[in-house]
């Protein structure tokens, strides 16, 4: 995985883990799973012992179910150290599939695994220029962004099964996800 090979001497902080923590990253979740380090509602910034001690904070699809994303962006920027990274993937406003149904699409994907839990379930979505906006407002500089499917490792055969219709879009059309790495300034 290219991201355990680019964090393999940082000490990384994966918020939102969920199920699949990166290796020797510490992991935080609202839910304790396997892997997870710490239970934490990430609506509320974490402690103050983990202020200042990463070198990267990732996560993966969290932003989009928080319900002070801005709260959250904070808090991230005071967990890392001096020109520490942020890596922020989530789910992009702008694709097409997260439109149909009268727009509900992407708002009921969670809900039919745990209905129980609106903690859990998307509030908003954001597209690429919302998340620049929010994380220069909250001190990070932003070096890379981009417009990736969670299924482009698949062979074009595969691809063309799984997005027909992604692959001859423009690519914030087309593309499920948005990746961003941003540092602190």
């Amino acid at each position: 995985m290219w991201l355990i090979s680019q964090f393999c001497k940082m000490k990384v902080l994966d918020l939102g883990c969920w199920k699949g923590k990166i290796p020797g990253a510490f992991g935080v979740d609202f839910v304790k799973f396997k892997g997870v380090d710490f239970v934490w509602d990430l609506n509320k910034e974490l402690p103050k012992k983990f202020h200042n001690q990463y070198d990267v904070v990732y996560n993966k699809c969290v932003l989009d179910h928080l319900g002070n994303p801005l709260l959250f962006l904070q808090g991230c920027i005071k967990y890392l150290k001096k020109k520490g990274k942020l890596v922020l993937v989530i789910d992009n406003g702008d694709y097409w599939r997260y439109h149909m149904k009268f727009g509900t699409y992407h708002a009921t994907l969670w809900e039919k695994d745990d209905p129980d839990n609106k903690e859990t379930q998307h509030k908003m979505l954001f597209q690429m220029r919302h998340l620049t906006n929010m994380l220069e407002l909250v001190g990070f500089k932003v070096k890379k962004s981009f417009y990736y499917n969670d299924y482009d490792n698949l062979s074009f055969m595969r691809k063309l099964f799984r997005g027909h219709l992604d692959l001859f879009l423009p690519r914030h059309l087309g593309r499920n996800l948005i990746k961003i790495e941003a540092v602190k300034v």
